[in-house]
């Protein structure tokens, strides 16, 4: 799909304004504009390349104020090898981009031009305008304030007409301004085909990614060996963010279903930041900690049914914990201390027998919770866990846990009931019955 077509999918993130800029007082021709559109995307895949220039030139007379129309042009002339002019295209809708607040866009094509030319000096320029830009991206196209207002450091939290929380502008927007440089500057510009794998399951994650154009669906194996879609992303999402954190390998695979357009940070350039900047340290560690746990709240049928002001004081109750294969979480018959929140990897729940077998339980994936049943009724814990793989947790320590016990009773009915079940399954192992997967709650 050529950049800034109308896509009836949902991958559009909502707060943006349409790829299409030009004014309804212009009243430009439809028709025309569609003719045209369809006649140059024609003849460039018939490679005629200079038919389809003038195709695309025209459409940029029919809708000047349309930034992706100006891309296509220098698309073209790019692949005919005029380099000069494919920049200048490339750095008019770029600005066009930044102007009506696609900065992802803009940010994209400041780096397909740098590929073209590392020492223009005008895309240098305008990847340091965009620092006013970052946290003011709004429907109506209104400028920046200066970028003297945006001195202290900006809260993670959105504006009205900014990009959702979660967003990749709302990451940018926390960042000063020698930090902004210095990420976009360690961006990686990618382009993939539809089918095309950008992410395998199961590998080491070493980087996030920003999708520009296109689209992606997000994969994860299943036991019998079958895979399944989980998610399809579009347009200003991102994904693999938890890369930037946490050593570990993915968790899902993702395929490129369109042409896609990705931004790459990498968990090693993003260091060499840090290196420089180290409370750029905590201002990741919070921004993507606030949005796994805003998922995994969101996803997790234990908090799920709760309304969101009582899971903001969850969320910020819990501390990151991470645990290496092999580590051993809780052990059964010792006071529990904590509530655990299982974020990436698998742990193993595990009886251990006095004679020092092991019955097995189903093991723990993403997402689920532990600890809680000594938490509830002050007991000792009534089975082992430990990390199978390397593994990221969010703890939940006894005080915190009791506090919020203490001022939610929906949130201690929902951990009756969880601990509830898995006395049952417990009874029913150790009994030598059949315990489905099925039985615990992810």
């Amino acid at each position: 799909m050529a950049s800034g077509e109308k896509k009836s999918n949902q991958s559009r993130p909502s707060g943006k304004p349409s790829p299409s800029h030009t004014s309804r007082e212009e009243a430009p021709d439809t028709d025309a504009i569609r003719e045209a559109k369809d006649r140059g995307a024609e003849l460039l895949a018939k490679g005629k390349l200079e038919e389809a220039l003038s195709a695309f030139q025209e459409l940029v007379k029919l809708a000047p104020q349309e930034p992706a129309h100006r891309q296509k042009v220098a698309e073209v002339l790019q692949r005919m090898g005029r380099k000069p002019e494919a920049i200048a295209e490339y750095t008019a809708a770029a600005e066009a981009w930044a102007r009506t607040g696609w900065l992802m866009r803009a940010i994209a094509l400041c780096k397909l031009i740098l590929q073209l030319d590392t020492g223009h000096s005008r895309t240098q320029a305008l990847l340091a305008d965009f620092y006013a830009r970052r946290a003011n991206t709004r429907p109506s196209g209104d400028e920046a304030p200066p970028a003297a207002a945006l001195s202290t450091r900006p809260t993670l939290a959105p504006s009205p007409g900014q990009a959702p929380q979660g967003q990749p502008t709302s990451f940018f927007s926390a960042l000063e301004r020698e930090e902004f440089l210095e990420v976009l500057a360690r961006l990686e510009r990618k382009l993939f085909q539809p089918g095309q794998q950008i992410v395998r399951e199961g590998e080491p994650g070493t980087s996030m990614f920003v999708i520009v154009e296109g689209s992606v669906e997000v994969v994860r194996q299943l036991d019998d060996g079958q895979s399944t879609t989980v998610a399809r992303m579009g347009e200003g999402e991102f994904f693999g963010e938890m890369a930037l954190v946490t050593e570990g390998p993915r968790l899902a695979g993702v395929v490129a279903t369109a042409p896609t357009v990705l931004l790459e940070l990498s968990r090693d350039r993003l260091e060499e930041v840090i290196t420089h900047h180290p409370s750029l340290g905590e201002v990741v560690q919070q921004f993507f900690r606030e949005r796994l746990l805003t998922n995994v709240l969101r996803s997790n049928p234990l908090f799920a049914e709760l309304p969101e002001e009582l899971r903001q004081p969850i969320k910020a109750a819990f501390t990151p914990l991470t645990a290496k294969q092999g580590e051993q979480i809780l052990t059964r018959g010792q006071p529990s201390q904590a509530l655990y929140l299982l974020l990436r990897g698998r742990c193993e729940v595990f009886h251990e027998h006095v004679d020092g077998r092991e019955t097995p339980y189903p093991k723990m994936v993403e997402g689920d919770v532990f600890g809680e049943i000594a938490l509830l009724r002050s007991r000792l814990v009534t089975a082992s866990v430990r990390a199978a793989t390397p593994c990221a947790l969010l703890k939940l320590e006894r005080e915190a846990f009791e506090q919020l016990l203490s001022q939610h009773p929906q949130l201690r009915q929902q951990l009756e009931l969880l601990g509830s079940e898995r006395r049952e399954r417990t009874a029913r192992l150790l009994s030598g019955r059949t315990v489905h997967h099925g039985d615990a709650r992810v």
